[in-house]
C-alpha cells in the first residue's frame, strides 16, 4: 500500500481545505473496499427495484437474493482476498511484475469456480421449484461476485481507485437504466439487470489489468505456492467474511426472527435494514482510520524499521519505537473519537432517517445497540489491520475466529433470551473481540524491540 500513502501525502502537501476533503474522500473510497460495495449494493438494489416494479413482494425478494449473492460471494472468495493481496505484494516488492497478471487469472478462476461450486450446490437442492432462467442467473451472478473481489483486492492495492469507481458508476448506472426495461419480466428481470451491470463493472475492471500488465504467461497458480504464501492468512480472511456475516445468518435461519422470502433464502424483518443502515454510520471511521494509517502511521513504521535495518544507536532506536508506539495509538483514539463524533450525530438524527426510510420507531433500540456493534467492528478492523501491518498472522488468526465463534453462539443465544436482547449478540461477540485485540496488539508493542531483534 506504499504507493497509496504516497498518494495521500502528496495531496495533503497542498495543506488546503479541500485537499484534506480529497485526500478523506479517497481513504473512505479506499478503506470501505467490498464492505460499502456490497451495502451500497444491497440499498441501490432495492431502490431500483422499488422505482422499477409495482409489487412490493418481487422488491423484497430482488432485495434479499442481492444480499446472499454478496454474502455466500465474500464468504467463499474470503480465503483468497488476503493471501493473494500479500502475494501481489511480495512479487511487486521483488520485482516480478511479470507474475502478476497471470497469477491475477489463476486467483480469478479459483475463486469463481468455488463460487460456482457453492451456487451449484444451492441451484440443486434449493431451487428445484424455481424458474430455471432464475436458477441460471443466480448461478452465474454469484460466480462473477465471487471473482468481483478479487478484481477489487488487486486494484485497491495498486492505487488505481479512480479507475475502480468509474467503473462502479458505469456499472450501477447501467443496473439503473436496464431496470425499468427487464422488471417486466418480474424477479428474473430484476436479476438479470443486476448481472449486466456487475458484467460491465467487472469487465471494465479486468480490462484495466490486463492493459496495466502483461506477461508472456496467461494464467499460473504460483499464488498457492505453499513457499510463496501464508495460509493463515486464508484462515484469517474467510473468518472474518464468516464472522461479519454469521449473525445475519443465525436471525436468518431462526424460526423465531426468520421469514420465508424465496426458495431457500430467507430474511428477517426485524434485524435486517436496522443493520444495514448501522453499517453506514461507520464510513466516516473507516476514512480517517485509513487516512491516518496510510498518511501517518506508515511513516512513523517506516523510520523504525529504517533504524533497525541500518543500525541506527540503541538510544535512536528506541526513540523511533516510542514514536511508533505513540502513533499506534494517536490513530486508535482518532478513529474512536470521530466514530464517537459519527454516532452522536446519527443517534440524534435516527427518528428522521427512520421515517425517510419508513421504519417503525420500535426499531430504535435494536438499531442503537447495532450502532455501537458496528463502530466496535471499526475499532476491531483498526486492531486487525495493525496486526497485518505488523506481520502478526497469528495473532490475526486468534482473533478473526474469536469474533466468527462468539458471534455466532451469542446471537443465538440473544433469540433465546427474547427480542428485547436481539443485537446484544453482535455487540457483545465486539467488545469481547476488541478487548481481546487490544490485549494482543499491546503486548507486542510492549515487546516492540524484543520481537523486532527475535525475527531479525
Amino acid at each position: 500500500m506504499a504507493g497509496i500513502s504516497f498518494e495521500l501525502k502528496r495531496i495533503l502537501e497542498d495543506n488546503k481545505l479541500t485537499s484534506l476533503f480529497l485526500s478523506f474522500t479517497y481513504s473512505i473510497s479506499l478503506s470501505a473496499g467490498p464492505w460499502i460495495i456490497s451495502i451500497l449494493a444491497i440499498i441501490f438494489a432495492g431502490i431500483i427495484a422499488s422505482k422499477s416494479s409495482n409489487n412490493p413482494e418481487v422488491v423484497r425478494q430482488y432485495q434479499v437474493v442481492i444480499t446472499y449473492i454478496t454474502a455466500i460471494s465474500l464468504i467463499v472468495s474470503g480465503p483468497l482476498q488476503l493471501l493473494f493481496s500479500r502475494y501481489i505484494s511480495d512479487r511487486l516488492f521483488e520485482k516480478e511484475v511479470w507474475r502478476v497478471l497471470p497469477n491475477f487469472i489463476g486467483a480469478l478462476t479459483v475463486s469463481m469456480a468455488l463460487g460456482f461450486l457453492v451456487g451449484l450446490l444451492i441451484v440443486l437442492f434449493g431451487m428445484k421449484k424455481l424458474p430455471p432462467t432464475f436458477a441460471l442467473l443466480f448461478l452465474f451472478s454469484l460466480t462473477l461476485s465471487s471473482g468481483f473481489w478479487i478484481v477489487n483486492v488487486l486494484l485497491t492495492s495498486l492505487k488505481s481507485y479512480k479507475y475502480i469507481l468509474f467503473a462502479f458508476f458505469i456499472g450501477f448506472g447501467s443496473m439503473m437504466i436496464t431496470a425499468p426495461i427487464f422488471s417486466k419480466a418480474g424477479i428474473t428481470g430484476l436479476l438479470f439487470s443486476f448481472f449486466v451491470g456487475m458484467g460491465i463493472a467487472f469487465s471494465l475492471l479486468v480490462g484495466y489489468i490486463f492493459y496495466s500488465y502483461t506477461s508472456s504467461k496467461l494464467i499460473e497458480f504460483d499464488f498457492l505456492n505453499l513457499k510463496k504464501i501464508y495460509l493463515s492468512l486464508a484462515v484469517s480472511g474467510l473468518f472474518y467474511n464468516l464472522g461479519i456475516w454469521i449473525d445475519k445468518f443465525v436471525f436468518w435461519f431462526s424460526p423465531l426472527t426468520g421469514q420465508q422470502v424465496i426458495g431457500p433464502f430467507k430474511a428477517s424483518p426485524v434485524y435486517d435494514i436496522p443493520i444495514f443502515l448501522a453499517y453506514l454510520s461507520i464510513a466516516p471511521g473507516m476514512g480517517i482510520f485509513f487516512l491516518k494509517l496510510e498518511a501517518e502511521f506508515a511513516e512513523y513504521y517506516d523510520r523504525y524499521y529504517s533504524a533497525v535495518r541500518e543500525g541506527a544507536t540503541l538510544e535512536r532506536i528506541y526513540e523511533m519505537g516510542y514514536e511508533l508506539v505513540m502513533a499506534v495509538r494517536g490513530l486508535i483514539q482518532e478513529v474512536f473519537r470521530i466514530q464517537g463524533m459519527a454516532v452522536i450525530i446519527v443517534l440524534l438524527t435516527e427518528k428522521e432517517v427512520f421515517k425517510w426510510f419508513n421504519l417503525s420507531p420500535l426499531y430504535l433500540p435494536l438499531f442503537n445497540i447495532l450502532l455501537l456493534g458496528t463502530s466496535l467492528q471499526l475499532l476491531v478492523m483498526c486492531i486487525l489491520a495493525l496486526l497485518f501491518y505488523f506481520d502478526l498472522r497469528k495473532e490475526a488468526v486468534y482473533l478473526t475466529i474469536s469474533f466468527a465463534i462468539l458471534n455466532f453462539l451469542l446471537s443465538i443465544i440473544s433469540i433465546k433470551l427474547g427480542p428485547y436482547f436481539y443485537g446484544y449478540g453482535f455487540f457483545l461477540s465486539l467488545l469481547i473481540t476488541f478487548l481481546f485485540g487490544t490485549y494482543l496488539l499491546r503486548r507486542f508493542l510492549y515487546e516492540l524491540h524484543y520481537r523486532t531483534f527475535m525475527l531479525i
